[in-house]
């Protein structure tokens, strides 16, 4: 051994040491305060403790470096390209959930190029933050707002990160989605999934308010007396199975018009039906076909057990155009208009020819939604269609209500077959899409004073699709197995190097 790797030998040996003596000293001193703390209030205690832990933490994550010897495998180290030789040695930053670390390793050299065998091994990420502390991060910014994850960082671990870090992360984080969602669609169900009766399919639009210069981009402006528009539309998106549940119209109507006086029986149906296995997607980004064909996608690579699939939507019109064309390759499909509406419509109608509130209204709301989930909607245009010719029973403002009423059950007859969906058990609700525009959606995007750009407001709408169709954990596993990837070694290289070079 020549005097250079003596010196620096005996400096990592003190280093390491100087590091340890560390770790005891902050632990020491941790015991000695808890006994002089006898009088001190517990949670100030507990408060206490949490902070001198966090330094503790750092300490013991600058001996785990410092053990690794700057990743020097030797003067020369077989690659899969060659044998690279030991080069000079490189900083990096660390931030980690105990706060930032220098990191100091050695490069190799191989045909002009360089690289770092310690990151390699460890599998750092290619920018500063670690994977522990960005995963946090994004469960924090996915909920609420930046500033106040940045607020509750300073406030819990004493760390200061800046809100535009925060959008970094996040936007870094969700640039996997794609590749993740492409391999987990091909991948085979878990045994341990339950078998259900019908895969469901649904979409709808949820606003997101714009910052003023993606506001200004947004195609559809004002009309007489509107306010220009300050929101463009995510499209949501939901696959999700459920078993069946065969209902009579009466009980269809009942649970709508007269809820108080069904809730136990409305109750048990919601726990029959529950939907199972549930797939999110928000997109303010990709076109809306776009949007469409991913859940297509996600549909073609699972079994429909040579049963329909459940398309069920509101009255957008450009919606149902999209999904027919979309998913025109599954032949055997029912498209269903979502009953809420069309009760909504009959509610509008039911104000027209009697008093808001009164028992006549419930009445009439409840007999025309009966004829409808009963397969009768002809009758009921028909009905309406003589209403409207009455020019002297109702004014301009009364006719045009019912027109309304009238054009929308036109539009959409071909999706009211309500009485062989209720006889097959079929789902005739949105609820499933209509929950996740809140939850998914306006939770997060329209909180108090926000305002958000097409690429900030994406990343976001990734990561909480992530979160909420329970796909996370899994995720960030796929996250860290592909930061992981490298030309220079096997998979199974660093499988006996470690203890090597910790000895």
């Amino acid at each position: 051994m020549n005097k250079k790797n003596e010196i620096e030998e005996t400096k990592l040996s003190m280093g390491i040491q100087t590091d340890l003596n560390n770790c005891k000293d902050e632990f020491t001193k941790l015991i000695h305060e808890i006994f002089e703390g006898k009088n001190q209030k517990a949670h100030k205690m507990e408060q206490h403790i949490f902070s001198r832990l966090m330094v503790l933490g750092l300490h013991l994550l600058k001996l785990f470096f410092k053990l690794r010897n700057k990743g020097d495998y030797g003067e020369t180290i077989q690659t899969e390209q060659g044998i690279a030789e030991r080069g000079r040695t490189s900083e990096r930053s660390y931030f980690s959930i105990f706060g930032k670390i220098k990191i100091i390793r050695y490069l190799y050299e191989i045909n002009g190029n360089s690289f770092e065998p310690l990151d390699i091994f460890l599998n750092l990420p290619k920018r500063c933050y670690s994977y522990y502390l960005s995963e946090t991060c994004n469960l924090l910014t996915a909920g609420d707002a930046y500033k106040h994850a940045a607020g509750l960082f300073k406030r819990v671990f004493g760390l200061i990160i800046s809100t535009s870090a925060l959008e970094t992360i996040c936007d870094e984080s969700s640039e996997c989605y794609t590749e993740y969602y492409d391999l987990k669609i091909t991948l085979p169900k878990p045994p341990e999934m339950e078998e259900t009766d019908y895969k469901v399919v649904s979409f709808d639009g949820k606003g997101v308010p714009m910052i003023k210069k993606e506001a200004a981009k947004i195609e559809s402006g004002p009309g007489k007396g509107e306010k220009k528009q300050k929101k463009k539309e995510a499209l949501v998106g939901v696959k999700y199975e459920v078993n069946a549940n065969v209902r009579t119209a009466e009980e269809v109507a009942g649970n709508l018009v007269y809820p108080d006086k069904n809730k136990e029986e409305c109750n048990s149906d919601n726990k029959k039906t529950k939907a199972q296995n549930i797939r999110y997607i928000a997109s303010i980004e990709k076109p809306k076909r776009e949007v469409t064909e991913e859940i297509h996608d996600e549909v073609i690579h699972g079994d429909l057990k040579d049963k329909p699939l459940v398309c069920v939507m509101d009255g957008a019109l450009y919606l149902w155009e999209i999904l027919k064309e979309v998913f025109q390759d599954i032949e055997n499909k029912v498209l269903i208009l979502d009953i809420i509406h069309v009760a909504e419509y009959l509610w509008i109608a039911a104000h027209v020819k009697y008093k808001e509130g009164s028992a006549d209204c419930k009445k009439y709301v409840y007999e025309k939604l009966l004829l409808i989930l009963q397969g009768n909607v002809s009758l009921y245009i028909w009905e309406l269609q003589n209403d409207i010719m009455n020019t002297k029973k109702w004014n301009k403002t009364q006719r045009e209500k019912l027109q309304k009423v009238l054009t929308y059950l036109e539009n959409h007859q071909q999706y009211m077959k309500y009485d062989e969906y209720l006889k097959n058990g079929y789902p005739i609700g949105t609820g499933v899409a209509e929950s996740a525009c809140g939850h998914l959606v306006k939770c997060r995007m329209e909180i108090t004073g926000a305002g958000w750009g097409i690429d900030g407001a994406e990343s976001v709408l990734k990561m909480r699709s992530i979160y909420k169709s329970n796909d996370w954990n899994e995720y960030w596993e796929y996250i860290i197995s592909q930061s992981n990837k490298n030309e220079f070694f096997a998979d199974d290289y660093w499988d006996d190097k470690d203890a090597a070079l910790c000895a």
